[in-house]
This record gives structure tokens, C-alpha cells and sequence, in this order.
């Protein structure tokens, strides 16, 4: 009886010893499949921010392009790609636009972000099976996004991205008017003195008066610039969106006055209830509260305002990994209306996966009062 109950327990040890290591590689392995499909829906995400930020900056790579934008592009795409635990090129490919060679910049092309990582998996089973046999495994994903702004025909168009009420304009910049050359009064002639009398030696000559030139006006000018990464447009005239600063709390921007002659006193009036009084060439501001502000510059009495010049909005969340109880909270977080975030079916208490505005989006259609995303599995 005791030598059956020893050879049950014996064999007992053999299976348990033998199952631990299957059990132990299945529950690695499924690790290691939600790694990859997790770091693919993040990569996803990251191509359709990269492909969303070049629909609306086409012109940043056409010709002779624009560093900072580009800069800016591949900054948006490494910010949301933190965390992904997948080796990135170390420089982010530039997209590609499609189309003809005259035509795949203008509106209605499509262009395309293509990324690809590496992931350095935990079982080696898996490397052989799905991965390059040396540990790793590569993911890619794409994105494809229509272009929304640039130019048909020559013939500029916007407006497909955000737009505030009004839609901003920029102000004109006050023309010199030229001050009216002053004419000449003639010098009167003496009248001679009649014939036998004699010219009266004390006589006064009456002086011919002079004209006073009239002062020419000011041309007070200015622009903006901003240091913050969710920060876009402005700059000095020709520039992309020169007629409007776009970001997020806190929207750091550097004023340059441009005015010709800063002898007199000066005031700055940002709109947002701060002002200066600096005469320097330039003076930096920072805007802490969402709203569209009007910026003024007084300069000797002459004054140029720019109405809505800045727009402090609002940045989309990335939803990926998120749990669906906790969406609308990452959503109102981010300054967005709580009745304006919609759900796909699921099972339970899902993570997101699929979110209908790419994630680091700043200022989407709408705005943060009306602005609309859908979130799913």
C-alpha cells in the first residue's frame, strides 16, 4: 500500500516537473505575441500622426523644402513613439508623397508614412518560427492621408485644417504716406521806386515765410514665433502660417518688433490681459489659457493690432493601450468636450486600439469645444 502511494507521488513529481517548463515557454511566448501586436498598434499610430502632419505641411518638403518643418514632423512622430519597445531607424523616414512629379504636392494627392522597428523577442522558439532566427522579429506599419492644403493650379487653398470663429485674418501693415513736398513761395519781387523819389533807406524788406514739411507716419510692424514643440506658424512675412500662432497651454512665443525707428516709448498688449513696455528688439511671452488673442503694438502713438493672431488649443491624446472606462477621462484631460468622444463595440473593458483623430494632433476640426473622435478595439 505505502510502496503505491510513494510510486503515485513519484510520478506526480515527473509530470509537474515535466509540465512547469511548457507551461512556463506558452505563458512566454504569449508575452511576447502581446508586445509585438501592442508595439504594432503604437507604430500605427505614430505613421498616421507622421502622414497627418505632411497632408498639412506638403509644402515643407516640395523644392528646396523646410528644415524646421520636417524637424517638427519627425519630433511629433519620436514623442509618441516613446515607450514603444521596438528599435526605430534613427532617423524616421520622411514620407512619401504619391503621384505625378508636378502634382503630388497639391491638394487631393496622397501621401504615405511607412515606419518599421525591430523587436527583440523573449523566446527563442518564436524568433525561428515567426522572427529572422537571431531574436528579433520586424514589425511595419503604414499610413495614407489625403493632402488638405497647398495649391491647384497655382491657386492657393486652406482651410481643411482647423480653423477658429472668424477664421483669422491677418492684419494689413500701415503704409507710410509720403509727406507732401513742401512748395515754394516765391520771393517777391521789389516794386521800383517811382521816378523822381527818392527810396526810403529804412524801409523793413517783408520776409518770405517758409513752408513746414508734414511728419511722416510710423510704420509700426511685428511677428511672432514660438519655441514650443505643439507650437506652429507665424514668423516674419512669406512664412507657413504666417497670419496665426497654433498650440497648446503653455504657448511660449518670442515677439520681433520690426518697426524702423524704436527711439520713443513702446507697449505691447498680448490679449490675454499682460502687457510690456520693452523697446528691445524682441520680448517673449507665454500664453497659460486655451483662447484666440488679439496682439497690439504701440510704437511713438502709432499703433498695428493683428486680431486672433494667437490660438491656444487643444493636442488630441494618443488613446493606444488605454482602457475603454478610462477614454473619456484622457479626453476631457486634454481639454476636449466630455458628449463629443464616441465607442466601437468590444469585448469588456478593451484597450483601444483604433482611435478616428491621429494621436498629437493639435487644434483638430472643431477645436477643443466641438472637435469629435471615436475610439474602438
Amino acid at each position: 500500500m505505502n510502496r503505491r502511494k510513494s510510486s503515485s507521488r513519484g510520478q506526480s513529481l515527473v509530470e509537474f516537473a515535466i509540465f512547469v517548463p511548457v507551461l512556463a515557454a506558452v505563458l512566454l511566448m504569449a508575452v511576447d505575441v502581446g508586445r509585438v501586436y501592442l508595439g504594432w498598434v503604437t507604430l500605427t499610430n505614430v505613421a498616421r500622426i507622421g502622414a497627418n502632419f505632411a497632408a498639412q505641411n506638403p509644402d515643407a518638403w516640395s523644392g528646396s523644402g523646410n528644415s524646421t518643418v520636417q524637424a517638427r514632423y519627425r519630433t511629433l512622430m519620436a514623442k509618441d513613439a516613446t515607450g514603444i519597445d521596438c528599435t526605430l531607424p534613427g532617423t524616421l523616414p520622411a514620407p512619401t508623397f504619391l503621384g505625378s512629379t508636378s502634382t503630388k504636392y497639391e491638394v487631393g494627392q496622397r501621401v504615405q508614412v511607412t515606419l518599421t522597428c525591430s523587436f527583440r523577442m523573449l523566446t527563442p522558439f518564436l524568433s525561428n518560427v515567426i522572427g529572422d532566427g537571431s531574436g528579433n522579429i520586424n514589425v511595419a506599419s503604414s499610413a495614407v492621408f489625403t493632402i488638405r492644403t497647398g495649391s491647384v493650379n497655382g491657386v492657393i487653398i486652406s482651410g481643411t485644417s482647423a480653423t477658429p470663429t472668424p477664421s483669422p485674418t491677418a492684419a494689413p501693415t500701415p503704409t507710410p504716406t509720403a509727406a507732401p513736398t513742401p512748395t515754394r513761395t516765391p520771393t517777391a519781387t521789389p516794386t521800383p521806386t517811382p521816378v523822381g523819389q527818392t527810396p526810403d533807406p529804412n524801409a523793413t524788406p517783408t520776409p518770405t515765410p517758409t513752408a513746414t514739411p508734414t511728419a511722416t507716419p510710423l510704420a509700426v510692424s511685428f511677428y511672432g514665433t514660438t519655441t514650443s514643440i505643439d507650437g506652429s506658424g507665424g514668423g516674419p512675412p512669406g512664412s507657413t502660417n504666417e497670419s496665426q500662432l497654433v498650440g497648446i497651454p503653455t504657448l511660449a512665443v518670442t515677439y520681433t518688433n520690426t518697426t524702423p525707428d524704436l527711439s520713443g516709448s513702446c507697449n505691447w498688449d498680448f490679449g490675454d490681459g499682460f502687457s510690456s513696455t520693452s523697446c528691445g528688439n524682441t520680448v517673449t511671452h507665454s500664453y497659460t489659457t486655451r483662447g484666440t488673442y488679439n496682439v497690439t503694438l504701440s510704437v511713438q502713438g502709432y499703433t498695428l493690432t493683428r486680431s486672433s493672431y494667437v490660438l491656444v488649443s487643444c493636442k488630441v491624446p494618443a488613446f493606444s493601450g488605454v482602457r475603454l472606462n478610462s477614454a473619456a477621462t484622457t479626453w476631457t484631460n486634454a481639454g476636449f468636450s466630455l458628449g463629443n468622444i464616441s465607442y466601437l463595440d468590444g469585448n469588456g473593458n478593451y484597450k483601444i486600439g483604433y482611435q478616428s483623430l491621429a494621436g498629437g494632433l493639435v487644434n483638430p476640426s472643431g477645436g477643443c469645444s466641438g472637435a469629435t473622435v471615436q475610439v474602438g478595439p
